[in-house]
């Protein structure tokens, strides 16, 4: 593979920015000065905004995985109490509903213990 030729403004052929021995690789010490054409603040803004997004999106996924089990726990209770107690799936909620509220507990709480005890 033959090396790629350098045009005018810092870039290869291609397009790919040009290896600039001038450019400083090592981030630590740079302090304020520049890395490559950004500034050192704002390089740090940046790095900083990324990691606050990925944070958020870590926990919004944790609490998205928490309702999907949840959800899988409620409706499983729901179907345990239609099936012993024929009833509808709006009744049977209703019922899990009106425990949990009556109990102070956490919907998925009463749930799970409806499919495990197979009652309410």
């Amino acid at each position: 593979m033959a090396p790629e030729k350098h045009c005018e403004g810092g870039h290869t052929a291609t397009g790919h920015p040009a290896h600039r021995p001038d450019a400083v690789d090592d981030l630590d010490t740079v302090g304020a000065a520049e890395v490559g054409h950004y500034p050192m603040e704002s390089m740090e803004e940046y790095l900083l905004d990324a990691l606050e997004r990925l944070d958020a999106s870590e926990m919004r996924a944790d609490h998205l995985q928490h309702a999907l089990e949840h959800s899988r726990t409620i409706g499983a209770a729901i179907g345990v109490l239609m099936a012993m107690d024929k009833v509808t799936q709006a009744e049977a909620f209703d019922r899990l509903r009106e425990a949990s509220m009556s109990q102070n507990r956490k919907l998925h709480v009463v749930a799970h213990e409806v499919v495990e005890r197979g009652a309410l």
